[in-house]
This record gives C-alpha cells, structure tokens and sequence, in this order.
C-alpha cells in the first residue's frame, strides 16, 4: 500500500505540480520577452548575418547555443533554482541550465531571427531518468525537427532528442 502512496505521490510532483511551477514547463507556453538583454540580441543579430535560410540559422544557433550550454543529470535536481533566474542572468551564465531554460533560449533565438514564428516551434516533453526532460521540434518546410539544445553538448545532433535513460 506505501508504494501505491508513494508512486501517487511522485506522479503528482512530477507530471503535475512541477508542470504548474516551473517556467518554462508549464501546460501554457510562456510568452516570449519584449525586451532582451542586448549582448543577446547582438549574438542573435551576428548569427542571422551569417545566415542565408532558416535551416542555417537553426544550425548556428544550434551549435551556439549548445556550444555554451548543457543538460546534466543530477543537476536536474540540484540545481532547480536555475529554473527561477531571470533572463538577463542566464544569458550570462555558461555550462549547466535547465532543458526548459535552455529551450526558451533557442525558442527566443528563432522567432527573433525572423526566419521562424513562434507556430513553427513547438515543445515536447519525454520522461528522462526519473523526470520529465524537455525539447523543441522546430517547423523547416513542411517538416518537424526534433531540437534537442540542452544536449549537443553530450553528442546529440539536430533531429535527434534524449529520452529513457539518456
């Protein structure tokens, strides 16, 4: 009987309350920024100047912001609080973000290259290593591309997403 309690339990904090409380993860999309950091918009501006289709933009941004940030297991866990940092300190952060965190920053990226609308991404969620793990599919053509940012840095490439025990 505990463990139906406890299973109960994890499955409310998990696929519920967490849902309810953590940005970015939420069952509402939030709504992208009116204002962004400037060195931000700058990094966005230089990345759409080398760009010359929205498949390249996506590429670059990719590699970018993959480049400066990761996804890691435990810290998951440990390091919620991330969730909660406002964008102007994320964007100077480097190393370890929140999947959600590190979506909504390419999810930025996107939509204010003006090669994609905010309809051309869409988050998915897949259960990873005990809790839920976020990525985008972004819109190219008539096609959906699994975008997984937050892990690039463990080897993933565009079209591919972490799930089960990644």
């Amino acid at each position: 009987m505990e463990i139906i309690y406890f299973g109960s339990g994890y499955f409310f904090v998990v696929f519920i309350l967490s849902r309810l409380v953590i940005p970015h993860f939420g069952f509402k999309e939030t709504p992208l920024p009116e204002q962004i950091p400037a060195s931000m918009a700058g990094k966005i501006n230089e990345i759409k100047g080398q760009a010359n289709s929205a498949q390249n933009f996506l590429n670059l941004a990719y590699d970018y912001l993959g480049s400066r940030y990761r996804s890691e297991r435990l810290n998951t866990i440990f390091k919620l609080h991330y969730s909660f940092k406002p964008l102007e300190e994320i964007w100077q952060m480097q190393g370890y973000l929140p999947c959600t965190v590190s979506s909504f920053l390419l999810k930025i990226f996107l939509v204010r290259s003006g090669w994609f609308k905010e309809t051309d991404i869409r988050r998915r969620h897949v259960f990873m290593n005990f809790v839920i793990h976020q990525y985008l599919q972004v819109k190219l053509g008539s096609k959906w591309l699994d975008v997984d940012v937050g892990e690039k840095y463990w080897g993933m490439s565009l079209g591919q997403h972490a799930e089960w025990f990644g």
